[in-house]
């Protein structure tokens, strides 16, 4: 499995990089890889296609809240058919394991997009790669290692512009909001557009001075909890030259799914019809997998705050400020 790694001595801070390793470690650490790899050579054996479709992998590369219907929601956002038929060049820094990236070109495999992922974490990104290959996408997603936050500073992407920047759940990791809009905003091509889905600290969380209770998927502890609000994110984005063209609440959606992973019954439980070997193989692919035995208490903690009101997702599409 092989992916483009930074080269060189341009980088971010080492202090900045540290803490967002840190972030990343309990993502897919290694220890995990042989449970992993099993899961995922058993659906690649029991699937009947020469190659998965990307849907098979949504128990595995659609992490954030709401699964794949909040990325389906994303795509919908980011006005991916030009007027023109022309080509995009698209950019989704963080990336993780690029659910979003393998469900955009095959939903849009005709257009021929320039798809490209970064994230900061080796582990996810050989994971990525070897998911590409599987799906058979790997030619037309690029995976990029590198700092999600400054993607100016890895060489393939150095004074470089894009169409599209596509970002699910990552602002949450970060504490300077503004500075990485502000780099973002640098890399987007004057007409181009930033579509953000985060998790964010509700009204009346605030008011009541509660949050999610830790871990959560995004934070293990208190100091890597970098949840804000609405009113925050709003006076970020300001702050680093965005506007926004269009903005939705995707809370509802997320508490119909969450109530629907909740009573999903178990393979084979009465009434259910068998399920196929592919099928087993695919329910197989568990968010345990990547984050480890915390999981289900972060599983627990996001429903408790989603369904107290603490916590809510909010899908956004900027474009840069339009002066006069």
């Amino acid at each position: 499995m092989s992916h483009d790694t930074p080269g060189g001595d341009d980088a971010s801070s080492p202090r900045h990089l540290s803490t967002a390793c840190a972030q990343v470690a309990h993502y897919a650490p290694p220890r995990h890889h042989a449970a992993l790899e099993e899961a995922l050579e058993a659906l690649i054996k029991a699937h009947p296609e020469p190659v998965l479709p990307p849907s098979a992998l949504a128990g595995l590369d659609q992490l954030h809240l709401g699964g794949a219907a909040g990325s389906r929601e994303l795509l919908a956002m980011a006005a991916l058919e030009t007027p023109e038929g022309m080509p995009l060049a698209i950019l989704e820094p963080g990336a993780g394991l690029g659910g979003l990236a393998r469900m955009l070109v095959s939903q849009h495999a005709s257009a021929g997009h320039h798809v490209t992922t970064l994230d900061l974490s080796e582990s996810l990104c050989q994971l990525a790669v070897a998911l590409n290959r599987a799906t058979g996408l790997r030619e037309r997603i690029r995976v990029l290692e590198g700092d999600a936050c400054y993607p100016e500073l890895h060489p393939a992407l150095t004074g470089r512009h894009v169409d599209r920047i596509l970002s699910q759940h990552l602002l949450v990791h970060l504490s300077d909001k503004t500075d990485v809009l502000r780099q973002w905003h640098d890399c987007l091509n004057d007409d181009g557009y930033l579509v953000l889905h985060e998790p964010v600290l509700s009204v009346q969380a605030q008011a009541f001075h509660e949050r999610p209770q830790l871990p959560v998927p995004w934070a293990l502890t208190p100091r890597a909890d970098h949840l804000a609000s609405c009113e925050e994110l709003h006076e970020a984005m300001a702050n680093s030259g965005f506007e926004v063209e269009a903005h939705a609440e995707l809370t509802p959606q997320v508490l119909a799914w969450q109530a629907r992973r909740l009573r999903t019954p178990s393979p084979g439980a009465s009434g259910q019809p068998p399920l196929s070997p592919a099928q087993r193989a695919s329910q197989a692919l568990t968010p345990e997998l990547i984050f480890g035995p915390h999981f289900p208490t972060m599983q627990h903690n996001l429903a408790e705050a989603l369904e107290a009101g603490w916590l809510e997702v909010h899908l956004w599409r900027l474009r840069k400020r339009r002066h006069p």
